[in-house]
């Protein structure tokens, strides 16, 4: 049985399923995980009711004053964790990540926050993630420029639109968007912005190899002979 978790780590926080705010890791849904730290106040985590997961972690650890959204999701096997950033005594502080409704999960995903107040990763409803997927909303350490003392890499956050798929082992970095109905092959690195709808992304950084595409959870029977593909708008 899970150890439970000191009530102080309720009272700093507030963690809520649905309109109930949650007082301890027995009152969680089953497979959700919750991990804080003495430094880890004034975080706000919102689950909706109904989780079809097996292993959903949330590590608070090194936030302070976050938010995290779940909506329902499904995780049929392997993990999703959520964490957020230390660097050199600093923790993330004003970040946010949300995961839509309808996500599925399968395998290990990891979502990394960001450093910065303000700064989001969001995840639309109804995405598909493969297995071995980093999605990191921070780069941990600076990059500058020593002609202009610029930082070249500044927090900008990231934005996955709704029914977007993600195959196996992909990273998406910060400043990365990926509009809806997008695909993104396998080991691909994400790491700008494709405004772009139902688009078809490939490669290390990736680019557009195909555009007009669109992608169904399901397999056809008949191996794609009849060419019915589903319904799209023009």
């Amino acid at each position: 049985m899970e150890k439970e978790r000191p009530r102080g780590d309720f009272e700093r926080n507030t963690i809520t399923v649905g309109d109930t705010r949650i007082t301890s890791t027995t009152e969680l849904p089953p497979g959700v995980t919750i991990n804080f730290k003495p430094r880890s106040v004034g975080n706000l985590v919102e689950i909706a009711p109904v989780q079809n997961v097996s292993n959903a972690t949330i590590d608070l650890g090194s936030a302070r004053n976050c938010t995290v959204r779940l909506g329902q999701l499904r995780i049929p096997f392997g993990g999703l964790r959520i964490s957020f950033v230390e660097n050199r005594g600093n923790i993330s502080t004003g970040s946010e990540v949300t995961v839509g409704d309808g996500c599925t999960f399968n395998g290990s995903t990891h979502i990394i926050g960001a450093l910065s107040e303000g700064i989001a990763v969001r995840i639309g409803q109804d995405c598909l993630f493969a297995s071995g997927i980093t999605v990191r909303g921070s780069s941990h350490h600076g990059l500058w420029d020593l002609d202009s003392g610029a930082l070249i890499n500044p927090e900008a956050g990231i934005d996955i639109g709704d029914h977007v798929w993600l195959g196996a082992d992909v990273i998406v970095l910060n400043k990365s968007i990926i509009n809806s109905g997008s695909v993104v092959a396998a080991r691909s690195v994400v790491n700008r912005r494709f405004t772009d709808e139902n688009i078809l992304l490939a490669g290390s950084p990736a680019v557009v190899k195909r555009s007009r595409v669109a992608w169904t959870h399901d397999f056809p029977a008949d191996n794609g002979v009849s060419r019915h593909g589903p319904a799209t708008t023009n």
